[in-house]
């Protein structure tokens, strides 16, 4: 009895460690398409989210802010290895909404008025299309306020808010969605060192945990209390 417990230890140890070896063979030979795909994600961003999914087994991921999809293309990745979960990409592709909150003047302005983000949508629906993501990325183009309401409080797995960075607009979307994600659920927010960001981020500090072993490219992550 006891040496077939102990067997038994052993195939359950051998396999896990099995699915981490494929695991890590899977994020190795995706990871280098972020070269490819329009946006700011690094590797090393894309690995902690990709990672994050892989440990959680979320249902329900939000993205705020795709433009090309380079941090949406991590997640619904994750999700499709683990062959369940969906991720909400919500982006209004706008010049005048990505611009909000800036005046002329400031290069956040003249730059967000300088792309082609019509370009950027198509490129997106191809990226998910070439890479057969699209049953795990459901495209909502809008703004984060227009979309909230298709959330229910409390189901959110795991947020990602990377939308306008305007102050107004920052605050806005992370007051707008905590209340979305679960209890013990993760919020990922980008450029934390931004000036602008920073009540953003003291806000969700009233309600969440850091959780700094994940910190990465400007980019921290939060879990909800």
């Amino acid at each position: 009895m006891k040496k077939a417990l102990i067997l038994f230890l052993l195939t359950v140890v051998a396999t896990l460690h099995s699915h981490d070896v494929q695991w890590e063979i899977y994020k190795s030979r995706s990871l280098p398409e972020l070269s490819h795909i329009d946006g700011w994600c690094s590797q090393d961003k894309a690995q902690n989210m990709m990672d994050l999914i892989y440990a959680t087994h979320p249902q329900i991921c939000v993205e705020i802010g795709v433009f090309g999809g380079s941090s949406i293309y991590p997640t619904a990745k994750a999700l499709a290895y683990q062959k369940s979960g969906v991720v909400y990409a919500i982006d209004p592709w706008s010049k005048e909404d990505c611009s909000e909150g800036y005046t002329p003047g400031d290069p956040n302005y003249e730059w967000w008025n300088s792309v082609d983000l019509d370009k950027i949508y198509r490129n997106f629906i191809q990226m998910l299309k070439k890479h057969h993501l699209q049953h795990h990325c459901v495209v909502m183009r809008m703004t984060a306020e227009q979309a909230c309401a298709s959330f229910v409080n409390e189901t959110i797995d795991i947020l990602h808010i990377d939308g306008n960075h305007s102050e107004e607009s920052a605050l806005r979307d992370a007051e707008l969605y905590l209340p979305k994600v679960k209890r013990g659920g993760y919020i990922w927010f980008d450029d934390v060192n931004w000036r602008s960001t920073t009540k953003a981020i003291e806000f969700l500090s009233d309600y969440c945990d850091e959780v700094p072993e994940m910190f990465a490219n400007n980019c921290v992550l939060f879990r909800k209390r």
